[in-house]
């Protein structure tokens, strides 16, 4: 092989090489599907995950802009502990102006006053169990130096890190305000950050029930408080063993809001439900958001496992290769497994497949051209079910395939003499040898006439 043949070919060996580096870099992504249980969900919005492998299992109108009411508390809580070193032994004194703010709006309360002295630990325990608005705004007007609008920039730009792209708190203890709002994609982000990066505040938010500490204001025993969560309450008809916490939240404008932790033989949810109904058709008050959960979870335990769809290395589809030395074509597999939370009653033969080639590495004919490097990526597998995507997976080469520099060369040449370009070249040369050939014979016929000419003068 000449010296010129054989950097060619390593220019090409070398451009398959970086093209598949670049299409390892481009991002392939994996969608869980969701499924929908064969039974009514109340709430006007709706959020399950499956906290083991962060999927979502289940959504019902999951962008849709609604009142967080007091689930604005799992925000505020979360503030204070980023700020709050010393639980126990750090101490906040209740401020007029907490309570000028909440006067008048019919707020859930502890019955903290006005100059209370009260440790930060006492205050997160009234939050999330009783939902006190007052111990809220001694939180966030201490934490926030003393200007709850501080606090509230605070809660924001932690939404914001969190990745909330709908959601906006104006107070820190979610009494209505227009401008106050999110949705339950962004109230599950918050609740699974809380959960995972919190955890104690798992710990104040799933206790059942607590004891507050005396104070300068009341004595040792003064307040027992209870979770606002009925699911918690072993005497409630709504009680659920396997849900733990985490808070409630209920306005008029909101409806009845919750969010809870469930777990059973080894399997971890969270779910959030905005606006289930607070009164029935005559005026009565319905607590369905609890019948929500409740039945969400028993659904998740019964039906769901953690399934492969796909496997590793498996066998798609194939090409043609062009100028292949030791093939004349190359296996598509997929480069990587896919695995899920998946319905046990829904059958995976249902899914539909779908194959897509860079239409970039694809000659005219349908074929790619030598030299292939295994591993590199020339497309995507995609498995969908009723329209929405379940996964889609890079299709990588399964095998090298060298080049043949002698089908690559002849091919050139081929190329070169089919070319209009040879055939012009051609055309010139053919008429440029007819117009010598004439030329030579004109000359010499013009020679044989002059000897004969010299002939007869002689």
């Amino acid at each position: 092989m000449t010296h010129s043949k054989t950097k060619t070919l390593s220019i090409i060996t070398a451009a398959a090489v970086l093209m598949s580096l670049l299409c390892t870099l481009f991002s392939y992504t994996a969608s869980a599907i969701t499924f929908t249980p064969n039974f009514t969900i109340s709430s006007e919005a709706a959020v399950m995950i499956n906290l083991d492998k962060d999927t979502v299992v289940y959504s019902k109108n999951a962008d849709k802009k609604m009142y967080p009411a007091s689930l604005t508390k799992i925000m505020t809580a979360m503030i204070v502990l980023d700020n709050v070193q010393d639980l126990d032994n750090t101490y906040f004194e209740a401020p007029l102006a907490v309570f000028d703010e909440l006067y008048g709006q019919n707020a859930s309360a502890v019955g903290l006053e006005r100059g209370e002295v009260v440790s930060v630990t006492d205050l997160l325990y009234s939050l999330m169990l009783k939902s006190a608005c007052e111990s809220a705004g001694i939180l966030a007007y201490h934490v926030g130096g003393e200007s709850t609008a501080n606090f509230v920039d605070m809660m924001n730009a932690k939404a914001k890190e969190i990745g909330c792209t709908g959601t906006n708190f104006v107070n820190p203890h979610g009494l209505y305000d227009d401008k106050q709002y999110t949705n339950a994609n962004d109230m599950a982000l918050i609740a699974e950050y809380a959960v995972k990066n919190y955890p104690k505040l798992v710990e104040i938010a799933t206790t059942p029930e607590y004891d507050m500490h005396a104070t300068n204001v009341h004595e040792e025993g003064w307040a027992h408080i209870y979770h606002t969560n009925s699911m918690l309450n072993r005497s409630s008809s709504y009680y659920y063993q396997y849900a733990k916490g985490f808070k409630t939240g209920t306005l008029d404008e909101s409806g009845r809001n919750l969010v809870t932790l469930g777990s059973r033989d080894g399997n971890n949810y969270l779910i959030v439900t905005l606006g289930s109904p607070m009164y029935d058709e005559n005026g009565e008050s319905v607590y369905l958001h609890y019948e929500d959960h409740k039945n969400l979870y028993e659904w998740a335990f019964e039906n769901f496992e953690y399934k492969q769809i796909v496997q590793s290395n498996q066998e798609i589809t194939e090409l043609q290769v062009r100028f292949g030395e030791n093939s004349d074509f190359v296996r598509l597999v997929t480069s990587e497994s896919y695995s899920c939370m998946w319905l046990k009653t829904v059958d995976t033969s249902r899914l539909t497949e779908k194959i897509d080639i860079d239409q970039s590495f694809l000659n005219e004919d349908g074929t790619i051209t030598a030299p292939i490097s295994k591993g590199q990526i020339f497309g995507t597998y995609t498995l969908t079910m009723s329209g929405e995507e379940v996964c889609s997976v890079p299709l990588a080469a399964q095998d090298d395939v060298t080049l043949s520099q002698l089908a690559y060369s002849w091919d050139k040449a081929k190329q070169f003499i089919s070319s209009g370009w040879f055939v012009a070249a051609a055309a010139i040369a053919a008429a440029l040898i007819v117009i010598y050939s004439i030329i030579v014979a004109a000359s010499k016929k013009k020679r044989k006439h002059r000897k004969v000419r010299r002939k007869r003068k002689f």
